[in-house]
């Protein structure tokens, strides 16, 4: 069984879907993607309280004036405050990887563990060739349509054109500063990266993937504590990998409570 419910985060409204019962896991979604990008790796767990939301401009949560990563990280911050979540395994996909090691890493001993799912990467060069074409390609006709239908559907994003490049190039930015982050946890961490995070045969997106495994490799070494594995395929690993995700999941929990 699953309940809804909202979370008001000042004039923001979120929405929440908490199901099951046991250790609490929090998912936390990828820009433009919403809590039912989670479907498939929860049908996959048991044993488990799994709560999902959708942030600002995402699903059926409401729209806002600002989309920067801090305002994201304050959606998240509202969810778990309101529902009173206690010592969760924080599960992130993409910018959500981002948002939950930034939670980890500010809120000492609150946090149980991370799953971070092909994000927070903390890459040593930018991803971004030009983000003035990142701001042009957003703002595009065509990108523009494409975003009109998006919103239209049950499960679409409202978020600006100009916004989301600007989120882009500012999360590009922050993963370049993110191994001091790491190396200040007080919790295990799993992280999963897609082989082919770029889908593309271009050399700017072998580019990508080529700093997005060489990140990879940096924090396993910089920090051996933290388990780092590939899943062949793109950046969609929730919708491909969900068995391998609730796996990883699972794993993590059973060193943050061991079976009795």
């Amino acid at each position: 069984m699953s309940s809804q419910t909202t979370v008001r985060n000042g004039a923001v409204t979120l929405p929440v879907t908490r199901s099951g019962a046991g250790p609490a896991l929090v998912f936390i979604n990828g820009a433009g993607a919403t809590q039912a990008a989670w479907k498939q790796v929860v049908a996959e767990l048991h044993g488990f309280e799994t709560i999902t939301f959708d942030p600002r401009g995402h699903g059926k949560a409401s729209t806002a004036t600002s989309y920067k990563v801090a305002d994201f990280e304050s959606d998240m911050r509202a969810v778990l405050t309101s529902l009173a979540v206690r010592r969760p395994i924080l599960i992130g996909w993409s910018l959500g990887a981002d948002l939950a090691l930034e939670y980890a890493a500010t809120h000492p001993g609150e946090v149980a563990g991370l799953v971070l799912l092909d994000g927070a990467a903390p890459i040593q060069q930018s991803l971004i060739e030009d983000p003035k074409k990142i701001r042009e390609s957003f703002n595009s006709l065509g990108t523009k349509f494409a975003m009109l239908l998006v919103r239209m559907t049950a499960h679409g994003y409202a978020m600006p054109g100009k916004a989301f490049a600007d989120l882009t190039i500012e999360v590009d930015q922050r993963r370049q500063k993110l191994l001091d982050t790491y190396r200040g946890l007080d919790c295990p961490v799993t992280m999963l990266l897609a082989t082919n995070t770029a889908h593309g045969n271009d050399a700017q997106s072998a580019k990508v993937n080529r700093t997005w495994r060489e990140g990879g490799e940096v924090l396993q070494a910089a920090v051996p504590s933290i388990e780092v594995h590939w899943l062949e395929g793109d950046h969609k690993l929730p919708f491909t990998h969900p068995g391998e995700i609730a796996r990883a999941i699972e794993a993590l929990a059973a060193k943050v409570q061991p079976a009795e």
